[in-house]
C-alpha cells in the first residue's frame, strides 16, 4: 500500500553545512539508491524520514523512497552542489558498498562484488547482507540460476541446481522490495521502473574466482520477479571425455573438428549444454596457429587467444551483420552463437564453403531434423550437404551421486520393454545423502547423437526426405541415437531411467 508523502515547504531548501548528519541513515537508504534517485536522507523522527531531493516534487521518486525505506518521506529541496556535499558527509562514515571494498576499482565505478570479504562488515544494510548470503550459497551449491519470486503471502528464493529448481529461502513480502532494489542497483537497472521487463548484469568474486551474474526482471501480479543467471568467468576446461561422449562418438567428434573447413551444428533445446560443447571444441583446437573468432549473445565464458564479439541486435549488430564483418578479419575458425534466420544460415554456409571452419547451434529436436530445419529456412539441400560435416544432438541428464549410489535388479517388465535379455542386469539409483542434498543426483552429463555426413545421408538429404527417413538411413550407417546413448548410461550406472525419461524422448 502506497504511503502518502508529507508536504514540504517549497521556499525552504537544505544547506548541507548547517545539518547534523547521522551516518546511520546510510543503512536505511543505500548509496546506490540515493545516487539513482538523487535523494539523501538527513533526519529520522519516529516513522518520518526527511530527505533532501534535487526534485522534491517528484512523486514517483518519493513513492520509491517509501518503498525502499519503509518510512513516510518528508521531501525538502536542495541545490546540486549542496547535494554532492551532503552525500559525501552522509556516506563517508558508513561507506557505500562499492567504496568499502565490495567493488574493485575499474574506472569511475566497478560492478565486481567481492563476496566473503571483510569489507562486507556488519554495518551493511540488511538487504546487502541478505543478497550476499544468497549469492554465496548459490555458488557453494553449484546453482546456475537464482529465482526471486514474489507472492501474496511470501517471497521465495529458489536455486536451479543440475537443471532442477528447489526452494532455498522463504521470506516475508516486505523483504522482497529491499532485496530486489539491491539487485537492481548492482545491475545498473532503474530501480524506479516496475512496469517493464528489464535486464542488467554485474560480476561477483569469491575466493579468487569470478562469476558473471545476468539479471532479468519482469513485472508480476505481486511485484517484480528477478532471475539471476550465474556464469563462471573462468570456467574450468572440460575435456571431451568429461562431456560424457562415449569413445566411438568422441573419436568421430575429434575427427570432425580437425577438418580444415566445413560446418558443425549442435542442436537441442534451451539448456541442453550446446554452448558448453562448442566451447570445449574450441579449447581442443589450436588457437595459437589459427585466428579464432566467436559471435555470441551473450559472451558466456572468456577464452584465451580467442576474439569474442558480443552481438547487440538493438543497435543493428546481429549475428548476420557481425559475421559479414568477421569474415574480413582473416578468420580460420568462426563460432556463431546461434543460427536464427536464413540470412545468418546462408552466410555461415558460404563461410564454410570458402575455407573456414564454422561452429554454430540450431534449435531442433535431433540431428536428422537439422537438414529439414535448414531447408525450411530457405537453404538448398545441396548447400547443406556440401558445407555441413557433422550434426550433434544432445541433452543433459543428472548423474547419480557417487557417494550414495545403489544397485538393484531391473524389473522384468522393464527388461521386456527395453528388449534386454540378460537376466542379471542391474540398474542404479542414488539413495540420497548430504553431498547431494538428499536428491540422489550430483552433477550432470551429456547424452549425445552424432550424425556424420556420410554419402548415404547426403543422398537422403538431397532427395529431400523427411527427418524420419534421414534418421533411419543414418542409423543403418552406424549412428548411435539419443535413445541408445541414454540407455547405455543407465545400464552403466551413470544416470537413472527416471532421469532419462525426463530429459530424453524414448520412442520405439
Amino acid at each position: 500500500m502506497t504511503m502518502v508523502p508529507l508536504q514540504h515547504q517549497d521556499e525552504k531548501t537544505v544547506i548541507a553545512a548547517e545539518l547534523h548528519v547521522d551516518p546511520g541513515l546510510a543503512l536505511l537508504l543505500p548509496r546506490g539508491a540515493a545516487e539513482q534517485l538523487q535523494a539523501a536522507p538527513i533526519e529520522l523522527n519516529d516513522d518520518v524520514l526527511t530527505v533532501a531531493m534535487l526534485e522534491p516534487n517528484d512523486v514517483f521518486v518519493i513513492d520509491e523512497l517509501q518503498r525502499i525505506t519503509g518510512r513516510r518521506v518528508r521531501p525538502m529541496g536542495i541545490a546540486h552542489a549542496e547535494f554532492r556535499q551532503l552525500m559525501v558527509r552522509i556516506y563517508q562514515g558508513a561507506q557505500a558498498p562499492e567504496e568499502e571494498g565490495l567493488f574493485t576499482a575499474q574506472g569511475a565505478r566497478s560492478n565486481v562484488i567481492m563476496l566473503g570479504s571483510s569489507a562486507t562488515a556488519s554495518a551493511d544494510a540488511p538487504a546487502v547482507l541478505l543478497l550476499n548470503e544468497v549469492l554465496q550459497q548459490a555458488i557453494n551449491q553449484r546453482a546456475s540460476d537464482i529465482h526471486i519470486e514474489p507472492y501474496e503471502t511470501q517471497c521465495l528464493v529458489r536455486f536451479r541446481v543440475d537443471g532442477v529448481l528447489y526452494d532455498f529461502l522463504p521470506m516475508t513480502p516486505d523483504q522482497h522490495i529491499p532485496l530486489l532494489s539491491r539487485v537492481k542497483i548492482l545491475a545498473n537497472i532503474d530501480i524506479a521502473e516496475h512496469r517493464l521487463p528489464l535486464d542488467g548484469r554485474f560480476t561477483i568474486q569469491l575466493l579468487g574466482k569470478r562469476w558473471d551474474v545476468r539479471v532479468s526482471t519482469v513485472p508480476t501480479q505481486h511485484g517484480e520477479k528477478a532471475v539471476l543467471r550465474i556464469l563462471p568467468k573462468d570456467a574450468a576446461t572440460l575435456s571431451l571425455e568429461e562431456l560424457g561422449m562415449l569413445e566411438r562418438e568422441r573419436r568421430l567428434f575429434e575427427g570432425i573438428i580437425s577438418k580444415p573447413y566445413g560446418m558443425l551444428l549442435v542442436t537441442g533445446p534451451t539448456g541442453s549444454g550446446k554452448t558448453t560443447t562448442l566451447y570445449t571444441a574450441l579449447r581442443a583446437m589450436d588457437t595459437v596457429g589459427r585466428n579464432v573468432i566467436t559471435i555470441e549473445d551473450p559472451v558466456e565464458y572468456e577464452l584465451p587467444r580467442v576474439t569474442q564479439i558480443q552481438a547487440h541486435s538493438k543497435i543493428g549488430l546481429n549475428f548476420a551483420t557481425a559475421l559479414r564483418h568477421v569474415l574480413r578479419q582473416d578468420p580460420d575458425v568462426v563460432m556463431v552463437g546461434e543460427i536464427r534466420d536464413g540470412e545468418t544460415l546462408g552466410m555461415a554456409v558460404q563461410a564454410a564453403l570458402t575455407g573456414h571452419f564454422v561452429f554454430s547451434t540450431l534449435h531442433c529436436n535431433d540431428s536428422a531434423s537439422a537438414a529439414t530445419r535448414a531447408t525450411d529456412m530457405g537453404l538448398e539441400p545441396f548447400l547443406f550437404t556440401s558445407s555441413v560435416v557433422g550434426v550433434i544432438a544432445q541433452r543433459l541428464v543428472r548423474k547419480i551421486c557417487p557417494h550414495c549410489r545403489l544397485s538393484e535388479r531391473m524389473p522384468e517388465p522393464l527388461k521386456q520393454r527395453l528388449g534386454i535379455q540378460d537376466p542379471n542386469v542391474s540398474i542404479y539409483r542414488g539413495k540420497g545423502c548430504r553431498d547431494c542434498r538428499h536428491t540422489g543426483y550430483r552433477g550432470r552429463t551429456g547424452v549425445y547423437e552424432l550424425l556424420p555426413m556420410s554419402e548415404p545421408v547426403r543422398t537422403a538429404i538431397q532427395e529431400r526426405r523427411n527427418a524420419t527417413e534421414i534418421r533411419r538411413v543414418a542409423m543403418q550407417n552406424g549412428m548411435t541415437a539419443l535413445r541408445e546413448d541414454a540407455l547405455r548410461k543407465v545400464l552403466s550406472g551413470v544416470t537413472t531411467l527416471e532421469e532419462v525419461l525426463r530429459a530424453v524422448y524414448l520412442d520405439n
